[in-house]
Formats: C-alpha cells, sequence, structure tokens
C-alpha cells in the first residue's frame, strides 16, 4: 500500500495524470465541436429546426401555408364560367387532399388505397369523401362528363371539410 502511495505521490505520476487530463479534456471539446459542426451543416437538422420554428410561430403544422394557398387557388377556379376550370378544380382538391394525406403517413400508389387506410374516426367525412372520389374519377376518364357548377361547388366542399377536418386548413 505504501509501494502504492508513494507512486501515485511522485511528481512524474503526478505529471503523467495531469497530462491525461488535459489531453482527455481537450479531446473532448474537439470531439463536441466536431458534433455540433455537423448537426448543424446538416440540412435535416436546418429544416427540421426551421420547421419547429415556424410550426411554434404559426401554431399550425409546417406548410399549412402552401395548402391554404393552392385551396384558394382552387377555390378561384369555381368562380368561373367555364366548365372546364370547375372539372380542373375538382381534380386540384383531390391531389391536394392526396398529398396532405401521404404527408400525413396514409401510404399507398393512388388515392384509392391511400382511402382504404383512413378510418371513420380519423375523417369523420369519409363516405362523402368516397361519393366524391368517384366523381372525380368519372371527370378524369370521361371527357364528356357533364359537371354543373353548383356540383362542383359541392365536391370541392367535401374536399375542403377533409382537409379542415385532417387540420390541413
Amino acid at each position: 500500500m505504501e509501494l502504492i502511495n508513494y507512486v501515485l505521490n511522485s511528481p512524474a505520476a503526478q505529471l503523467a495524470i495531469f497530462l491525461i487530463k488535459v489531453v482527455g479534456l481537450l479531446f473532448f471539446i474537439v470531439a463536441s465541436g466536431v458534433v455540433v459542426f455537423c448537426l448543424k451543416a446538416s440540412p435535416f437538422i436546418q429544416l427540421s429546426f426551421w420547421q419547429n420554428l415556424v410550426e411554434i410561430r404559426d401554431q399550425k403544422a409546417y406548410g399549412a401555408g402552401k395548402v391554404e394557398k393552392q385551396w384558394f387557388q382552387t377555390r378561384k377556379r369555381l368562380e368561373s364560367q367555364n366548365a372546364a376550370d370547375w372539372k380542373l378544380a375538382v381534380i386540384e382538391a383531390e391531389s391536394l387532399l392526396e398529398e396532405v394525406l401521404a404527408r400525413l403517413g396514409f401510404g399507398g400508389e393512388s388515392f384509392g388505397e391511400r382511402l382504404k387506410k383512413v378510418t371513420k374516426e380519423q375523417l369523420p367525412s369519409l363516405e362523402d369523401l368516397v361519393r366524391v372520389h368517384e366523381t372525380r374519377n368519372s371527370i378524369i376518364h370521361d371527357p364528356d362528363y357533364r359537371l354543373e357548377q353548383d356540383a362542383a361547388n359541392r365536391v370541392v366542399d367535401v374536399y375542403g371539410r377533409c382537409l379542415q377536418e385532417m387540420n390541413a386548413l
């Protein structure tokens, strides 16, 4: 025991212990700096950080402003006197909802496949959505399909209600 105390208390041992502490501290500082630099330089971390700040500031999900802007343009098409614009509004409304569903994690190759994964609890207007999806399919597959302006308004309103239920508007 006396030998261990003598060795540890010797000036050479004290110098070695001190140098190990200094080198360890320097290594820790450099490693921490590298980690901070990598996190700061990472575009994913930057994007996530800014998205969180925007969500906190706006008290809305990130990207909701983009959805609202697209929704406004879709609704504006319904004011036209051109039936092609009404059809386009229906198509755009479903496309917007499909984008929101995909972003929320409802997978699938098509809108129909995503709809099958949504439950009535998640989307109370699911039955109405299935009905208007059929209208949209008729517009896509039948070039002679006639769509009246009030019918287009009702269809787009259902898509809007669904977007609100998904907290996208």
